[in-house]
């Protein structure tokens, strides 16, 4: 078959073994319901369109509840979908939620947390594209190279694999894969593949540092005075403490110390006054209403080729960001975790034919989105994926024993190496969370000894995270560090397990 079009668009043959993923698709399709095809009429299956917005923050979006009208498009597809209000990631960077979307196993599992290794999933491992692929779907991957590229061994597993940024650049702050570069293909293709089932991700990091990149909306803050370079990245990798300066009116302000990569003759650090803080924001905001923008004529596709009626839309972010809380900025990339909610709650909305739209609190991880969608597209679930299917939650019917949880977790390890110049230290960092709790447990492997620090929020009164009560609540802490072992356990974790 030729290339329908001439973008670096990769084909990538069929795994070996996922050949045996075809037959048991095969007799799984025969038992059909409302959501599934009839049997041996590849009309009538659900197609399935994944849109990726990396390092968007669920509270940036007007449709969970921001006060900014950052996502009108994203907003009116929430309307006709079902919104998860309680979805978390279990990574503070891409790479290890990304392949842990794919494979529905935890960081732990799949082991790909240090991209400096130039990881690549084990060629063994499945994932839910091997399904679907053995299924008969065309599959087709947009993506913005680094953590989505293809030579992590995860998107290399569609048929299709469209890379948008060179080899040579991928370590430029510029040259971040944005939907600028992913979307026109990607609706290209989709013109052209959409008479037969398919799967389409696409996927591009507008929304991640730098913020005044690709193109910069202030929108948000238009008269904004500062000098800050926003076209860099700006991080801190230790809780930090502000400096208290006083402005020229006399009152006193909270003053932040971030670090950047400097150009020749620059200084490594930069003081952001509380105006440049918000002009942070607000560009960030600028950013998803670009993205948002740009979405609305993929979701104007969906409709003109009438695939309302028989695809699953699904829009997420692979992780959030950090504005100053706890004096954290940004979320330490691959070389430190930072695990709150601003970073670990994601967006995730889901768009299925006949089925009306509603707001779901059910607790729900990344690991739970693979099994779900094979759920609803009626494929077999492989045994090696950890998640489970949230599909009885999205259609109204009771959860079961086996698909509701109490607790989300999020772990990874982290290895920065010596040379690094930002932060040089090994970590690990865990969190366990309920609808009512959440604990996050640190260690940092410093030259000294390690240090291991435990923090507790009770979310109830204290969603933002402010108020640490581990000193105060020995009860607490023990029951959730016990959740925490038994899920380590679980998954087979055991050398962070024997570290804790």
């Amino acid at each position: 078959m030729k290339r329908p079009f001439s973008f670096r668009l990769t084909r990538k043959p069929k795994a070996a073994w996922g050949w045996a993923f075809a037959a048991l698709a095969a007799l799984w399709l025969v038992s059909a319901d409302p959501l599934r095809a009839a049997e041996g009429d590849a009309r009538q299956r659900l197609n399935l369109i994944l849109v990726s917005a990396t390092n968007t923050r669920a509270d940036h979006l007007g449709l969970y509840g921001y006060h900014r009208a950052t996502s009108p498009n994203l907003d009116a597809l929430g309307r006709r979908a079902v919104v998860m209000k309680n979805a978390f990631t279990h990574a503070s960077w891409t790479l290890p939620v990304a392949v842990s979307l794919f494979t529905s196993q935890y960081p732990f599992t799949h082991g790909l947390m240090n991209r400096d290794e130039s990881p690549v999933l084990a060629a063994e491992t499945p994932t839910f594209i091997d399904v679907l692929r053995g299924a008969g779907y065309q599959t087709a991957a947009f993506v913005g190279d680094r953590d989505y590229s293809p030579r992590h061994g995860h998107t290399s597993r569609f048929e299709w694999v469209f890379d948008s940024v060179k080899k040579a650049d991928n370590q430029r702050w510029s040259s971040y894969g944005v939907f600028d570069q992913t979307l026109p293909p990607a609706r290209k293709w989709l013109e052209e593949h959409h008479q037969k089932p398919f799967c389409l991700l696409i996927q591009g990091y507008d929304t991640h540092c730098p913020f005044a990149r690709p193109t910069e909306n202030s929108q948000f803050d238009p008269n904004y005075k500062g000098g800050i370079d926003f076209t860099k990245c700006y991080w801190t990798f230790e809780p930090t403490r502000p400096i208290r300066k006083r402005a020229e009116s006399g009152l006193y302000q909270d003053v932040y110390l971030l670090k950047t990569r400097p150009e020749t003759g620059e200084d490594s650090e930069v003081m952001f006054y509380p105006e440049d803080v918000d002009h942070m924001v607000a560009l960030y905001d600028g950013e998803i209403h670009n993205v948002d923008e740009m979405l609305g004529g993929l979701f104007r596709d969906i409709d003109r080729l009438g695939l309302r009626e028989n695809t699953i839309v699904v829009f997420y972010s692979d992780h959030g960001d950090m504005f100053g809380k706890h004096g954290r900025f940004m979320r330490g990339g691959p070389l430190r975790g930072t695990f709150y909610d601003d970073v670990l709650r994601i967006p995730l909305i889901i768009q299925i034919p006949r089925l009306p739209a509603k707001s779901i609190d059910d607790l729900v991880e990344v690991v739970d989105m693979a099994p779900t969608f094979l759920d609803l597209l009626g494929l077999p679930i492989p045994p090696s994926f950890k998640g489970r299917s949230f599909r009885a939650s999205l259609e109204g019917k009771e959860a079961s024993k086996n698909s509701a949880t109490p607790y989300v977790f999020a772990g990874s390890t982290f290895n920065p190496g010596m040379k690094n110049d930002f932060f040089k230290y090994p970590s690990v960092i865990l969190s366990a969370r309920s609808r009512e709790w959440k604990m996050i447990v640190e260690r940092v492997d410093y030259p000294q000894g390690p240090r291991e620090t435990t923090e507790l929020y009770e979310l109830t009164n204290d969603p933002q995270e402010l108020r640490d009560l581990s000193g105060r609540r020995a009860d607490k802490v023990s029951e959730m560090r016990e959740a925490m072992c038994q899920w380590l356990q679980r998954i087979q974790a055991t050398n962070v397990l024997s570290a804790f």
